[in-house]
């Protein structure tokens, strides 16, 4: 099971807070050269639209993926939103990715949404 800690961040525009939950996860879809995959991924932090994610693929924002926590044997389908550079050190990236259709997900209760002000 993973650990769950209260993450403080910085005014922004994200619809909701985040929390810091490292899980290993399974991650499966296409990447960026359109090969089919499935590979081991860590989570880095959730939020109750989606999560951001370390794995070792060049994927393309928009591209569809599939994301199982084996510790519950639960999955969803997530579409992703963004990908940073790949680390030099370990050539794993960054990966924003987003809920398509599910709640509930990760198993935890989050913060209600910021309002926001004009």
């Amino acid at each position: 099971m993973g650990t769950v800690t209260p993450k403080l961040e910085q005014p922004s525009r994200r619809r909701g807070g985040r929390l810091l939950l490292r899980l290993i996860v399974t991650i499966s879809g296409a990447d960026a050269q359109s090969n089919r995959f499935e590979v081991p991924a860590e989570t880095v932090d959730v939020s109750k639209y989606g999560a951001k994610v370390r794995l070792a693929r060049e994927l393309k924002v928009g591209s569809l993926l599939f994301l199982l926590r084996p510790d519950t044997e639960r999955s969803a389908k997530f579409r992703v939103v963004f990908q940073s550079p790949p680390d030099p050190a370990t050539g794993r990236r960054d990966t924003g990715i987003e809920f398509v259709g599910v709640d509930g997900f990760w198993g935890v209760q989050f913060p209600p949404d910021r309002t926001m002000w004009a």
